[in-house]
């Protein structure tokens, strides 16, 4: 999991999966970076390592999470310096060449960088995890990943997402699969489907719904398949692919 959102000439990024290190390189040379975790999941932070702009010393990397105020929680340095230490990493955080500037940010608290706004909604999932908005100029942005939905639609993401022009939604399983249709349940695991994401989509006045977060089982022509069936819940649906670009 790797998105990334250009703003006002700012570089933001949101969560460090393997996807981090191919945007590294296109992003050679940048010497500032805010980058976002929604949790500290080892899928969201093991491409961190590989991050290129981390070792330019001309860069400062502002790294935030929010702090929990329940559940367990540790502080976001503290996280990215543990997997980045022998037996498990060759060399440690401090090798990384750039300034670090690390942010546990109180939950509910607003971000503001410029004229760039940032929200955040605490969504389901085993440890907590957060959505995120990013409003600018007139537009906006909602990643919501890592979340399970329930029988009523979360109220607070709900208002986070009100109005948006896209909601990128975690939607990792079908229908079937999470009810257990297809096998074993996944209730409980933390992840959603496309029929919650057009409810809430549909709830929320959501222009475009951009579907995310695939199981890895799921192949391309199984994602094909599910987009033409998302598109017949909500016409505009679009599965999102690596390398994808959305200009608001």
């Amino acid at each position: 999991s790797c998105v990334s959102v250009r703003a006002d000439g700012r570089q933001l990024i949101f969560d460090a999966g393997t996807g981090i290190r191919p945007l590294g390189r296109r992003l050679n040379g940048i010497e500032q970076v805010d980058l976002f975790f929604s949790h500290l999941h080892w899928d969201h932070i093991q491409g961190f390592p590989f991050f290129g702009p981390a070792y330019n010393p001309n860069a400062t990397i502002n790294i935030r999470a929010i702090a929990q105020r329940q559940g367990p929680s540790a502080p976001v340095g503290e996280v990215l310096a543990s997997q980045m230490r022998p037996p498990t990493f060759p060399v440690g955080l401090e090798v990384m060449g750039g300034k670090l500037e690390f942010e546990d940010v109180p939950q509910g608290e607003i971000v503001r960088l410029g004229e760039v706004e940032v929200r955040h909604a605490a969504v389901d999932h085993p440890n907590g995890c957060f959505a995120y908005r990013v409003d600018h100029g007139g537009r906006s942005v909602v990643y919501a990943t890592d979340l399970e939905h329930g029988d009523d639609i979360n109220a607070e993401l709900a208002q986070l997402c009100q109005r948006a022009d896209v909601l990128i939604y975690d939607a990792m399983y079908t229908p079937e699969e999470y009810e257990g249709g297809a096998g074993s349940s996944r209730k409980g695991w933390g992840h959603s489907t496309f029929e919650a994401g057009a409810r809430l989509a549909d709830h929320a006045g959501v222009r475009q719904l951009v579907l995310f977060h695939h199981d890895p089982s799921h192949d391309d022509s199984f994602m094909d398949e599910l987009r033409e069936r998302a598109r017949k819940r909500r016409p505009s649906t679009e599965v999102a692919r690596e390398g994808m670009t959305i200009t608001l």
